[in-house]
Parts: C-alpha cells; sequence; structure tokens
C-alpha cells in the first residue's frame, strides 16, 4: 500500500536500543538492525567537521569576540549571537570562497589518523546549504563567489577513498528560513517543512550512499517534523545511521552531550563527541587546544567504555585544516597505527567501575589493558577469570611478565620501564578461552564526570589589591580575582584582537576579563581595550 506510514517501536535499555518497523515491504528486525549498526560500532573512532559561512568570522565580529574561550556559545553561532545584519552575513556568504579546499586530501588526511567515518556540516543553524539545491537560493552555488558542490567532492572524495560518509543537517534549527532565535518552541511551518523535505531528498538521491545522518537538537514537541526526517531517511536509504538528536527517541543509537565522555558500564550503541580546543568552528582566538596526549587518552577511555568517539576540527575559511589540527592528528594515527588492534572492532569493559590504572576493551581471545590512569611498574587486574596464557606490549610486542591467582581471580604485571613512557600504553592478554569475569571482583572506581566549566567575562577598569591580586569592576559587578600561570593576554586595538605575551595592568585603563566560575574565579585571559569603538 502506497504511503504508508512507518511503525517504530524502541525497547529502550542504558542507551541501547532494538526496533522493528515497516514502510511498505521494507522490515526490519532485531537481527537486521544490529547487522546494520556493526560497522559503525567497529569503527570506533569517527571525524567531525563544522565548517560553513561562519568560519569567515573566526569567532569575531565588529571587535567582540564570540567565541567559546570567551563564555560564548561558540563560533559556528556567530550570526545569531552577535545578530549579525541579514545583508551583512549574506555579503560574507558571497564572498565565502574556499580555493584550498581539497576534500580528497581531507580524507587521505582523516585516514592517516585512523578515522573510519567523517560528518560534516552540509547544513548548520545558519541556514546556509554547502551543496547545490532547488529549496531556496542560500547555497554555495547561489549566494557565494565559490560556485561548487562542496558536498559532491567531499562525498565523491569518501567513497573513493572507502571511508564512511557523514552528513550533519541542522533540521531543526535555521536562523535564516525559519527563526532566528535561540529556541523556537513554536509550530514548524508548512514552508519550512517543504524545504527541509526538499533538502533531505537532494542529499539521499544525489550523491550516492550516505552511512550516516547526523542530525541536531530536534526538539520532541516538534515530532511531526522529527518523524518526517526519519521516514525520509528511512524511505531513500534505509541502511543509513540516524544521530539521536533527531529528537523523540528515533535515531539509531544514544548521543551523548557535546564535549561529554560516556561513563563506565554503559550499554548498546553511544557516541561522545569532542573540540580538540573549546569552538566548533574556526575560532582565530582559541589557544585552548588539547593536547594530542589527551586526546588519546579519550579515544581510549571512550572505548573501555563502549562508546564511539568522534573528534572534531573546524577547517579555516580557506578549506585547510589548521597546522594545529594536522600536528594532533598526526600524533593519533601513529598511535593507532601500533595500537588500533585495541581500539577498532572491540567491546568495551564488562565492569561497572575502572581501575586506577585504566580499563580495558576485549575481542575474541583477547583482552587490552588500556593504561590512562596513574600506574607504577606493576599494575593489578580483578576480576579476570579466564587463564592468561601470556602478555605483551601492544606497540612493540614487548614480553610482559605476571603472575595470575585465579582463586582470587587476579594478578598482577609488570609494566616494562619504555612502556611507561608512551601515551596510554597498551598490554595484551593473551586468554586461553573468551573472557570469563567475576563482576563481584572487579574494579569498582567511577571516575569523576568530566566537566566542561563555562566561562563569563567582566568589562571594567582594574585596582590592584596585593601583589598577584587585582579587583575588576563596572557599574554592575565586581570580581576579585589573581594572576596564574595559565593566564593569556590580548589587546583589543580599536576592534582588532591579538594575543601578547604580557603587559603591565594599569588602574586607568579599560580590560575585559575572562575567567571560569569555581569557587574562586580562575582567570583565563585578560584583555586590555584600547580606544574602544
Amino acid at each position: 500500500m502506497r504511503g504508508i506510514c512507518f511503525i517504530l517501536v524502541y525497547l529502550c535499555c542504558c542507551f541501547g536500543h532494538t526496533h522493528l518497523f515497516a514502510q511498505e515491504a521494507f522490515i526490519e528486525s532485531k537481527t537486521d538492525f544490529h547487522e546494520r549498526m556493526q560497522w559503525w560500532a567497529d569503527a570506533r573512532f569517527g571525524m567531525f567537521l563544522h565548517w560553513g559561512v561562519y568560519s569567515s568570522y573566526g569567532g569575531e565580529w565588529n571587535g567582540t569576540d564570540y567565541g567559546k574561550e570567551t563564555g560564548g556559545p561558540s563560533a559556528e553561532w556567530i550570526y545569531l549571537k552577535a545578530d549579525i545584519p541579514k545583508v551583512e552575513y549574506e555579503n560574507t556568504a558571497w564572498h565565502f570562497n574556499p580555493i584550498k579546499y581539497d576534500a580528497t586530501a581531507w580524507v587521505k588526511r582523516a585516514k592517516q589518523a585512523g578515522v573510519k567515518y567523517m560528518i560534516l556540516t552540509a547544513k548548520h543553524h545558519d541556514g546556509f546549504a554547502l551543496f547545490n539545491t532547488q529549496a531556496s537560493e542560500w547555497n554555495i552555488m547561489d549566494a557565494s563567489k565559490h560556485k561548487k558542490d562542496l558536498i559532491r567532492s567531499y562525498v565523491d572524495a569518501c567513497h573513493h577513498q572507502g571511508m564512511h560518509v557523514g552528513l550533519y543537517y541542522s533540521h531543526e534549527k535555521d536562523w535564516y528560513h525559519r527563526c532566528k532565535i535561540h529556541r523556537d518552541t513554536s509550530s514548524v511551518s508548512e514552508a519550512y517543512k517543504a524545504l527541509v523535505r526538499t533538502h533531505l531528498k537532494e542529499l539521499l538521491t544525489n550523491y550516492g550512499t550516505i552511512d550516516v545522518l547526523w542530525f541536531d537538537m530536534g526538539m520532541n514537541r516538534h515530532r511531526d517534523l522529527n518523524l518526517m526526517c526519519q521516514q525520509l531517511v528511512r524511505e531513500y536509504q534505509p541502511q543509513c545511521i540516524i544521530s539521536s538528536r533527531i529528537g523523540n527517541h528515533l535515531g539509531d543509537y544514544k548521543n551523548l552531550g557535546d564535549r561529554e565522555l560516556a561513563m563506565p558500564g554503559c550499554k548498546g550503541y553511544i557516541e561522545s563527541i569532542m573540540t580538540m580546543h573549546l569552538n566548533w568552528g574556526f575560532d582565530k582566538n582559541d589557544s585552548e587546544w588539547k593536547t594530542a596526549n589527551e586526546v588519546i587518552s579519550m579515544l581510549s577511555r571512550c572505548a573501555t567504555r563502549n562508546s564511539n568517539f568522534v573528534l572534531n576540527l573546524g577547517p579555516q575559511p580557506d578549506g585547510r585544516f589548521a597546522p594545529e589540527e594536522n600536528v594532533r592528528l598526526q600524533a593519533i594515527g601513529e598511535w593507532l597505527e601500533k595500537n588500533g588492534e585495541a581500539i577498532y572492532s572491540t567491546k568495551g569493559s564488562p565492569f561497572q567501575g575502572e581501575y586506577h590504572w585504566g580499563s580495558l576493551t576485549h575481542k575474541k581471545h583477547r583482552v587490552y589493558l588500556h593504561l590512562f590512569g596513574s600506574y607504577g611498574d606493576e599494575i593489578k587486574v580483578n576480576g579476570i577469570v579466564s587463564r592468561v596464557k601470556k602478555a605483551w606490549c601492544l606497540h612493540n610486542h614487548e614480553k610482559v611478565d605476571f603472575q595470575q591467582n585465579p582463586e582470587e581471580a587476579s594478578f598482577n604485571l609488570k609494566v616494562p620501564l619504555k612502556a611507561s613512557a608512551l601515551p596510554c600504553p597498551i598490554i595484551v592478554l593473551e586468554l586461553a578461552e573468551t573472557l570469563q569475569v567475576n563482576k563481584e571482583k572487579g574494579p569498582i572506581d567511577l571516575p569523576p564526570v568530566l566537566k566542561h566549566l563555562h566561562r563569563k567575562s567582566i568589562t571594567g577598569r582594574i585596582t590592584a589589591t596585593e601583589a598577584l591580586g587585582f579587583t575588576i569592576e563596572n557599574d554592575n559587578e565586581k570580581i576579585k580575582f589573581k594572576l596564574n600561570d595559565k593566564l593569556k593576554y590580548r589587546i583589543n586595538d580599536k576592534g582588532t584582537i591579538r594575543q601578547v605575551s604580557g603587559f603591565h595592568l594599569q588602574e586607568e585603563s579599560e580590560y575585559k576579563v575572562v575567567y571560569t566560575d569555581v569557587e574562586e574565579p580562575k582567570v583565563n585571559f585578560i584583555t586590555k581595550i584600547i580606544d574602544r569603538k
């Protein structure tokens, strides 16, 4: 029967779900669902790419920095948060001309880093389509000088190099076509639904296989819009995987919050998304880069917690990756080249807690001990019942000595000195059978929840109170703070913001202080304002 609706039933358990739905002759069973998700579960490591008109601003407009490092939402929200006039934003779009964009190089770089799937923003909240569309003229072909379909070259490059293709599509927020506010709870117009319908049909029928559609910020009260998007994916590409941010539990897996890592003991299909610094889109003033070792540790932790890890890049407006991004991708790729066996196609730890030294992944007859925690020259492993035949370091196959106590379901291992100098070393255990555990004797420690503290700012005049202590105040508020060794200094000279090595704080001058609001404000950077516009 034509026009039949989808029947969708979800059985949820700790982020996991199975479902059975039908659309005409298409029926997916629980078994088929898990088979469809298998490549995604095996992949473990993905790449996010936030790129569009907003990249041209680098987080800054009219002498003000709207990036997350200043307490703003993120650089890609600048059209809304700076309230840039529509005609100004359209002018920026016209000059958006990424002449250095090389999709083939992008995918090659991602593969070298060990990435298994990529997700590019086909349309973000500003409504600008990076693809050729008949839905409106607000797209790369009609509203910019570039006149080239950026999604076409990206998808083709992924297909050619065997990379799984993901597209981000902001179906709920659209500040150009729908409403330019942070949260629009009003009913969704039929005109906007028609635009979304056209966009999705084009993306799903004009570019070949799309493996992931990453919807964002779907509101449950707009179930009709969310369900329409889900049905279009099922109609045109039934095998495509849908993110949970579509809303109304219509996705295939659980997206965690922005920059949130999974906790131990999770089950089902889960995805953590993380930025390399603070912003998602390109931000020229954001120098809060995570080290390569920090990112590797996050990837390792996610695998042990049964979660995929997706690392975000914010390409520059000309289409190139930033040098800082390339350096980190290089280091991650080198680590995965030696240790990827402990990440790809593995299952997370069967325990609800973690060891002080780290945790584990496993597959077939092997267990991989991930040493991302604190340890000395010996570690103790509790809860594994299976007999260990041998152990070695994964990166160089150096033998590891151990003593096993079967009665206590525990054993001790010596950590080679060379391994302890590496980021997140991996020790492999070869078992006599598939992994058998005693959960009661396993680790129970829970790590602290990863929190990204919000930043705030205050602009005013500074008064010295002691050697390293100061007060900044204006007509509305007053903050006391101290200098610290992580503090960065900037100068805003007539709207031009630049970072400097430091300066003397002068009581007669005006400053902007950005700080993390904890028990005692921790200052992140101070900007001296010269001749404010």
